[in-house]
């Protein structure tokens, strides 16, 4: 018959063990109620199992063996259960992984305490590093897309169909789980024009393209099919009905009142015809005449407008006179004027003067109202 052993040996085993006994010793195969000092709950481990290491608190679902350091495996234990993980194998070493279970998402995870301590998230399915896949497709879907391929990360284009066009695209998951209000690809939303589809904007707008499509924020060389011109709007300036510079000069509105000047340029030798619009005295840093009076062209006439189209119109008029009637070319080059540009309405001081013009402009003026 062996030795019986001593109830207080025991006890001391078991709070090795991170367990306190409730009640005394009962026997070594016996449930031994305690109190776990990890988690704080009442479990009944038998003493043999403590003993060989094999057993411990059901309820927070951790294995400590009575050989280790108790004091400092309990507190890794307590600051891990404070983030939200239960460790589910003894601990080692603070480098080691450490095999656990997230409280909140129920995943297991292998942090080490190491980054714990330093004030890492433990459970990387929380922390987002780790997507699940079967979620991301989900969140795929609801967002206007059908994945084509398996999930790779969310910060790899991940190929897919767009549930409303059809088109293939490779949207990024961190950018698509996040977007707001805006359902399937860059196609369908407009952020993304296929060269197909951009030069079919561009003829709807009178605009033949004269090289490849780049993007919706590049000058696109085009043929301008009212005026003949070669111009360079940018599509997404097209697209909100700013085409042509010739036929409808950037910047200009058309239902506010406006003014048709005639400026000159001593140093260039250049005379200058445009229009703008009239601005407050509070936004005159956007006034068009203005920016050229500050590149050292002087004012000769200003002629005022109801609105910008009347302007536009008169303007058109004038070089219609100036350009075919006349024939005088355009004088100076896009980087003789590279702050203001408007270099296709210059005129060579030399082959007309500025009561020339103005008679010219007067003309058209005075036609234009009869």
């Amino acid at each position: 018959m062996g030795k019986k052993l001593d109830p207080k040996v025991a006890e001391k085993v078991m709070l090795k063990a991170g367990l306190k006994p409730l009640v005394p010793y009962p026997s070594s195969h016996k449930p031994w109620k305690c109190k776990c000092l990890v988690c704080g709950d009442i479990v009944r481990p038998p003493y043999k199992q403590i003993a060989l290491g094999i057993g411990g608190c059901k309820t927070c679902r951790y294995v400590k063996s009575a050989k280790s350091n108790s004091t400092s495996e309990t507190k890794a234990v307590a600051l891990m259960l404070k983030k939200n993980l239960k460790p589910l194998e003894p601990y080692k070493n603070k480098e080691k992984p450490w095999k656990s279970v997230c409280l909140i998402c129920n995943k297991t995870v292998n942090p080490s305490f190491g980054n714990i301590k330093r004030g890492q998230k433990g459970c990387k399915w929380c922390a987002k590093k780790f997507i699940d896949p079967k979620v991301a497709v989900a969140i795929m879907k609801k967002q206007g897309y059908e994945p084509l391929n398996k999930y790779v990360n969310d910060r790899t284009g991940w190929k897919s169909r767009c549930i409303k066009c059809g088109k293939i695209s490779y949207p990024i998951y961190q950018a698509t789980s996040r977007a707001t209000n805006i359902t399937g690809c860059k196609y369908c939303n407009i952020r993304f024009m296929d060269n197909k589809s951009a030069i079919k904007i561009m003829l709807e707008a009178k605009l033949k393209p004269l090289e490849p499509y780049k993007n919706a924020r590049t000058p696109w060389k085009s043929k301008c099919l009212k005026c003949k011109n070669i111009v360079y709007p940018m599509l997404s300036n097209v697209q909100k009905e700013r085409g042509c510079q010739y036929c409808s000069p950037l910047g200009i509105n058309m239902k506010i009142p406006s003014y048709l000047y005639l400026i000159s340029h001593n140093q260039l030798n250049s005379h200058k015809v445009g229009i703008g619009n009239i601005r407050s005295v509070k936004r005159s840093w956007e006034d068009r005449l203005e920016r050229f009076k500050r590149d050292g062209w002087k004012t000769y006439k200003v002629w005022k407008f109801q609105t910008g189209g009347e302007a536009l119109k008169i303007e058109k008029a004038v070089f219609k006179v100036i350009r075919k009637d006349l024939k005088l070319p355009i004088h100076l080059s896009k980087e003789q004027m590279p702050k203001t540009e408007g270099q296709s309405e210059t005129i060579n001081a030399d082959s007309i003067t500025l009561l020339e013009l103005e008679k010219i402009i007067k003309k058209v003026i005075k036609g234009y109202r009869q």
